[in-house]
């Protein structure tokens, strides 16, 4: 489902540079969870809501996903959550090894061609680096609705350093630690099975 361009997104960006964080100062931000691919930004929202204790940044490419995002935390004052408007393979390389307390993967773009498989937000080089910048027993916590990149999310999990935990093919959403996506919400209305990972970094 594509997001439709808004002309107020990147203004509006600009305008709040309080929920903003330059990729380069992530190393600045202490210890965060880490969304990868926030888009309009409800889970990264509910989570900062949830867990005020604990902190969020969000990673966005899209700038009027972007934009969306933006506006849920300034409406509401979110102050333990940022947003990154960057793409995921700029910035996980600049992270800090063992730095992370947990990444999120909600969604993720499937890229189904088998041309774009390096694209993949589960391939094998960004699984080297999401374990590189993970704290030993960090948790990786992947949702797709997509089976075909679920199962290839496995094979390649199988190969990695990782240890798989959870491989449910019906989540039913009932992690406390976990919050539901705006995409989540429309498929589960449809009637369409969520496919989930958990991973460790041991």
């Amino acid at each position: 489902m594509r997001t439709k361009f808004k002309v107020w997104a990147e203004p509006f960006i600009n305008e709040h540079p309080e929920v903003m964080c330059p990729f380069d100062k992530l190393n600045e931000q202490g210890s965060y969870y880490l969304e990868i691919g926030s888009g309009k930004g409800q889970f990264l929202l509910d989570m900062a809501l949830k867990f005020p204790e604990l902190n969020f940044i969000g990673v966005e490419r899209n700038v009027t996903c972007a934009g969306f995002t933006a506006k849920k935390l300034v409406e509401n004052e979110i102050k333990n959550a940022k947003l990154v408007f960057a793409d995921a393979g700029q910035i996980t390389p600049s992270i800090n090894s063992g730095s992370i307390e947990g990444i999120f993967l909600n969604f993720s773009d499937p890229w189904p061609k088998k041309r774009h498989t390096k694209r993949r937000l589960t391939s094998e080089s960004f699984l080297k680096e999401y374990y590189r910048i993970l704290k030993s027993g960090g948790h990786l916590v992947f949702k797709t609705d997509n089976y075909d990149l679920f199962t290839y999310s496995l094979e390649v999990i199988s190969d990695s350093s990782f240890k798989l935990l959870e491989a449910n093919y019906s989540y039913d959403g009932k992690d406390e630690f976990d919050a539901t996506t705006e995409y989540e919400k429309s498929f589960r209305e449809e009637g369409q099975p969520i496919y989930r990972l958990v991973l460790e970094k041991v």
